[in-house]
């Protein structure tokens, strides 16, 4: 390569590749559900009050995050979804007095690493159930008040902060190796 110093090249190709593979890290572990109240096919003798999503890390719910419908494809929660303020791994939606028959959740919520994660599972109000097993919710059920905005998460800073180095070290770099190659440094 002529005018180009190799290691210089090469220190700076290599410390852009370190950078990314900082900032990628974190997107390898998504969030998951990892438990659910009422759980994929479970059968309840009696309405659920809530819908209660556990996730392995902390979630952002935003723009509806959990839906639930019944067999005639009639939305039938509150619109009231929220992370619990007591541990933001728990997503929680109030229902009404649901009715005999199937009922589909769906849900989409963003991980700590900023990208979003969503799925669909179903269970069943039958009263014929009474027998069965009952499922216990993951929490004690709170009804909702109007919960406040919390601004920032703690994983959106650390990723706007891993952004801005990045950026930075870039530039600077950049900057470095064209004003030593003019000779001005």
């Amino acid at each position: 390569m002529q005018g180009i110093d190799k290691r210089r090249l090469a220190a700076l190709l290599g410390l852009s590749a370190i950078w990314l593979l900082l900032l990628c890290g974190p997107a390898q572990g998504h969030a998951r559900l990892t438990e659910a109240y009422p759980a994929d096919g479970d059968a309840l003798a009696d309405s659920p009050e809530q819908v209660q999503l556990w996730f392995n890390e902390p979630v952002e719910a935003e723009f509806d995050p959990v839906k639930v419908y019944d067999q005639e494809g009639v939305r039938v929660d509150e619109d009231d979804a929220r992370v619990s303020p007591d541990d933001r791994r728990l997503l929680l939606v109030d229902l009404g007095e649901l009715r005999e028959g199937s009922h589909t959740v769906e849900w989409r919520v963003t991980s700590a690493d900023g990208h979003p994660v969503s799925g669909t599972y179903e269970f069943v109000v039958d009263v014929s159930a009474a027998g069965s097993d009952a499922a216990e919710p993951i929490v004690p059920v709170e009804r909702s008040v109007e919960q406040e905005d919390t601004g920032w998460t703690w994983g959106g800073i650390l990723t706007a902060v891993l952004i801005v180095l990045f950026v930075g070290a870039l530039v600077g770099a950049g900057l470095t190796f064209l004003f030593r190659r003019k000779g001005t440094v």
